[in-house]
């Protein structure tokens, strides 16, 4: 019975070295889709996740500028009082929502 098996044996083996380049290149393109699958899963969040810090970063930094000016124009007065005007500077500039304007001008205004 081992004997009959042997040409069966010896055909895989000869359609595997001959075709070897061509089962190799699907498990190259079944390898290039694992890869941009978890590219895809774990990357781009990063990616995206990064430009919004550095977005952050960009309006935190013209909040403090915008409340360095309001305390050297308004030196004596309550410059307080004068964060709603900040605040639509702010949005006018980085064309952002009210609400995060308003935070954004409220923590530079407590680092000060």
């Amino acid at each position: 019975m081992f004997i009959a098996a042997i040409p069966i044996i010896g055909s895989v083996f000869s359609f595997l070295a001959e075709h070897i380049f061509e089962l190799a290149g699907g498990v190259g393109t079944f390898l290039m889709a694992v890869v941009a699958l978890l590219a895809r899963k774990y990357l781009v969040p990063y990616i995206e996740l990064e430009s919004r810090r550095k977005y952050a970063a960009y309006i935190a930094a013209i909040a403090d500028d915008i409340t360095d000016e309001l305390v050297l124009t308004y030196p004596n007065r309550k410059w307080l009082e004068y964060l709603d005007d900040a605040v639509d500077k702010i949005i006018d500039v980085c064309n952002i929502d009210q609400d995060v304007a308003r935070r954004a001008i409220q923590a530079a205004a407590a680092r000060k």
